[in-house]
């Protein structure tokens, strides 16, 4: 996976896998395949996607993926919610966007965004007007906080998400929201894909991948996501990207 800023709230990204196991981001993430066949799974959609089809996650969504013919190569773009505001309604600090639509399969929106990113000379306007001609195709819902936080998994989610730099204990955990821990290990695997613990890491990658396109050294967003030290956060950067967060640094040139 190679990795390009264009500015603060679209980072792209492009990448050759077979397999990627169970993570998250802590952005929308718009996923274009441009060859190959995989299955795609998260905890709200599961399809087999070809060359030419886009794909959706929205923040902090579950997902996993394996090629079904050799390797798949793909882009994969990461809109800020401020440039999903920019193509679609805006929405207030107390509101919950979800992305609904899980792919689009080809049409001249989704061909349109392929060409620009796979044009010899990047052009990055071409780029971002494509990425709104697609994410203007997509059906949106909004939510305010109370109607998605009633079941134990949702719960939990707020509760990482809100101080996601804090070491969080799944004990603490169930006992902040008041059950037995197992029962909590269990209703979380089972709605969000993956335990507890493997989510609060992840969420505490995200942070970091925001932190270094920002400009900060490794050794100091290691710490301050609250990793043991720089090999930490490597060893869990890799386990969602595939490669190491100074791949990222050097991507984004901050």
């Amino acid at each position: 996976m190679t990795f390009a800023l264009q500015r603060v709230d679209l980072l792209r990204a492009r990448a050759t896998a077979v397999d990627f196991d169970p993570h998250l981001h802590g952005t929308y993430s718009v996923v274009v395949v441009t060859s190959g066949t995989a299955h795609i799974w998260s905890g709200r959609w599961s399809r087999t996607v070809r060359a030419g089809d886009v794909f959706f996650f929205n923040p902090f969504e579950v997902h996993a993926g394996r090629s079904t013919s050799g390797r798949a190569q793909y882009d994969v773009l990461y809109p800020s919610e401020a440039f999903l505001d920019s193509c679609t309604a805006t929405i207030r600090p107390d509101e919950l966007r979800t992305i609904r639509t899980d792919v689009l399969t080809r049409s001249r929106a989704t061909r349109g965004l392929v060409d620009a990113l796979s044009a010899p000379i990047v052009d990055d306007a071409s780029i971002e007007e494509s990425l709104r001609q697609v994410l203007r195709e997509c059906a949106f819902s909004v939510e305010s906080p109370a109607s998605t936080s009633t079941s134990i998994a949702r719960t939990v989610c707020e509760l990482v998400r809100r101080d996601e730099l804090r070491s969080t204990r799944t004990h603490d955990l169930a006992r902040e929201i008041g059950i037995n821990p197992s029962h909590l290990v269990r209703s979380f695997k089972k709605t969000i894909g993956v335990p507890p613990q493997t989510y609060v890491r992840q969420v505490r990658v995200a942070r970091a991948r925001e932190l270094i396109c920002a400009g900060f050294e490794l050794n100091d967003v290691a710490q301050m996501v609250n990793f043991a030290d720089q090999p930490h956060l490597t060893r869990e950067f890799k386990k969602v990207f595939g490669v190491p967060p100074g791949a990222l640094s050097r991507g984004v040139g901050r």
